[in-house]
């Protein structure tokens, strides 16, 4: 994030906060520091990051008992549940530097005004996946150990921590950060919650795949996105990511090639009504197809499929969407002499 950037950012959040009488998020730094000393937007694969979120309170009436609540957006391979470790600090703790513990809010603990649901249901329900355009993601909700007491005209300040190990895989998304307290539990009104998405991408360097883009829209898209070879998967071609003929057709079908273990090739090169995909409606330039890959292709039961090689066509197979065209839409790179399909790996067992 530029530093004009991150200005713009910060007093777009306090702006948007103005109006609340109790939480108030100041900033939101997803940025993680190098051994150099430089601040950048990304981190190692297996390696941990660290968010803060900074803030006040602005409390018109007494609360006494409170646990405040704060949940974050992230990937699910980062399995942040089990993985991650969330502090704070608070002016309302008689040492304002003291370094104190959140903890998972269990699903049997239900927000006060949530109608039933769980903290996540409600997360969930309310804000989706922010403004990530892949839905392999979760909220993750944590509540301070202790409780607190606050009265009225009181403004502490406090900072969160929320530390965790990023996983193994390649991803880039759009953090985002909730915070609420229990004597709200998710009311209607937002005087008492806030939720913040990062208007930055955060990404995940050096790890294993291809890189899952959450930031962005392609062409292509599969769910889920960790399967099995015996999973039934979803695959998408999203026509209105970028200007293309396909979209045009109003007939789109799926063709590729399965590859497994023992080197075999299975391929479906053939446009009929197994490998037509299904418009999502009449206004739509989404088209979706559900198989399981191992009929589909064709592939022996007891073939391990490795991965899977493909691309979305037109009914004669003249106008065709690879990984080069999306390649070439997202990031202006030069369609080659022979264009490189879309590529989907399959989980291990």
């Amino acid at each position: 994030m530029t530093k004009l950037t991150a200005q713009a950012f910060m007093l777009a959040v306090i702006i948007s906060c103005c109006a609340a009488k109790c939480m108030n998020v100041t900033d939101f730094d997803i940025s993680q520091t190098t051994e150099n000393g430089d601040k950048v937007l990304y981190s190692q694969a297996n390696t941990e990051a660290t968010f803060v979120t900074s803030g006040w309170i602005e409390c018109h009436e007494d609360h006494t008992g409170v646990n405040f609540v704060i949940a974050y957006l992230v990937p699910k391979s980062w399995k942040a549940a089990e993985n991650a470790k969330v502090t704070y600090k608070c002016d309302l703790a008689e040492d304002h530097d003291m370094i104190m513990k959140m903890s998972v809010v269990p699903n049997s603990s239900l927000p006060k005004n949530g109608q039933g649901r769980t903290w996540v249901e409600c997360l969930t329900q309310e804000y989706g996946v922010g403004t990530n355009v892949l839905d392999d993601m979760e909220w993750v909700v944590y509540q301070t150990d202790d409780k607190w007491n606050i009265i009225n005209n009181q403004f502490p300040t406090f900072k969160i921590f929320f530390t965790t190990n990023v996983g193994d895989k390649n991803l880039r998304f759009h953090p985002a950060v909730f915070i609420n307290h229990t004597d709200d539990g998710f009311s209607g009104g937002t005087d008492h919650k806030t939720v913040v998405y990062s208007p930055d991408c955060f990404e995940v360097v050096g790890g294993s795949g291809l890189v899952l883009d959450f930031c962005n829209d392609h062409f292509n898209k599969i769910s889920p996105m960790s399967s099995l070879q015996n999973d039934y998967i979803t695959f998408t071609f999203k026509g209105s990511a970028a200007d293309n003929d396909l979209a045009a057709t109003k007939e789109v079908y799926l063709q590729g090639t399965a590859y497994t273990a023992d080197g075999g090739q299975y391929t479906m090169n053939v446009r009929d009504a197994k490998s037509r995909m299904v418009r999502e409606n009449a206004y739509s330039d989404t088209y979706n197809i559900t198989f399981w890959p191992v009929d589909f292709f064709g592939v022996p039961e007891d073939a391990v499929i490795e991965h899977i090689e493909y691309y979305f066509c037109n009914a004669d197979g003249t106008i065709t969407i690879t990984q080069s065209d999306d390649d070439l839409a997202q990031l202006g790179t030069p369609m080659p002499a022979v264009k490189e399909p879309f590529v989907f790996r399959f989980e291990c067992e």
